[in-house]
């Protein structure tokens, strides 16, 4: 710990365990997440505005939802680096790529405050729901603006607010009514840290970019029912699936019948439940 908090260094190597830990489960389980989300990776995309032959980078790439998408578009003769800082990710992501017969697309651990890259080797940058889990989000959107060439472009995701975002909120309001977390919000560096136009607009601004636009895509989130939601948010959220292996069958119970609760005002007729989001987008040009 330091005065203000967290050792910087102890808080990033939490996070990349983490990543690596929940690296299986989002390669087998985030499906609807990805159909759910699909909007915010085609904005992404088209804000780049991809062209055959170019460079481009995706951070935080994950198991490489969006960037896959823009590989085909910048064919023939260009190449995607998919990136993430955890290695297992990146492994996940070059297995999907074999399968979907990608043939472009290079693979690298990168960290998104270092990134391993030369200056203005890239065309575009495409980093969904990354820069939002930075310890220093300054260095790295300087970063980004580093090994991007004159008048290439960045696009990026974070979320709105907590209140705007029950597919986040829900299981964690039933978590705190049971007395299993302290907090209601997840603790900073967290999904909600850059939640505001005003928040990354200034942090596009201090790095250098310009013709800065934003934008608010509202998403939903498809469930058979709480027992469903549940299951998902056990496989992709490892904090939350090390936190429930250690509860008893008294405790599970308590917190399906809370978490039901709490989803009840989203159900339809049939049992079932969407729950809303508020995607941030946002793009610039270097």
């Amino acid at each position: 710990m330091t005065a203000d908090g967290p050792d910087p260094d102890e808080l990033r190597a939490s996070i990349r365990a983490m990543w690596e830990r929940s690296a299986d489960g989002w390669a087998q389980s985030s499906g609807r997440f990805t159909a759910a989300t699909l909007a915010v990776s085609h904005w992404l995309v088209d804000a780049i505005r991809p062209q055959p032959g170019q460079r481009l980078l995706e951070l935080a790439a994950g198991i490489g939802e969006t960037g896959f998408l823009a590989a085909e578009l910048i064919e023939p003769g260009g190449v995607l680096v998919s990136s993430d800082g955890a290695e297992a990710m990146v492994e996940q992501a070059r297995a999907r790529a074999e399968q979907l017969g990608l043939t472009n697309v290079e693979f690298r651990p990168v960290d998104l405050e270092w990134i391993d890259g030369r200056t203005a080797e890239f065309d575009g940058v495409l980093c969904r729901w990354g820069y939002m889990f930075a310890v220093d989000r300054e260095a790295a959107l300087r970063e980004t603006r580093r090994v991007l060439r004159p008048g290439g472009r960045v696009a990026l995701a974070t979320w709105t607010e907590p209140a705007r975002n029950p597919w986040a909120m829900v299981v964690r309001e039933a978590l705190y009514d049971a007395g299993l977390i302290d907090a209601l919000e997840p603790p900073s560096p967290s999904p909600f840290d850059l939640s505001t136009p005003e928040l990354v607009g200034a942090l596009l601004e201090d790095a250098g970019f310009a013709e800065i636009e934003t934008a608010e895509l509202e998403l939903s989130f498809p469930y058979a029912g709480a027992i469903d939601y549940f299951s998902e948010a056990v496989a992709l959220v490892r904090p939350l699936a090390d936190l429930v292996a250690e509860l008893n069958e008294r405790q599970l119970k308590d917190l399906r019948e809370r978490l039901e609760q709490k989803a009840a005002p989203y159900a339809h007729a049939d049992g079932s439940f969407s729950l809303p989001g508020v995607a941030l987008v946002a793009a610039a040009e270097a």
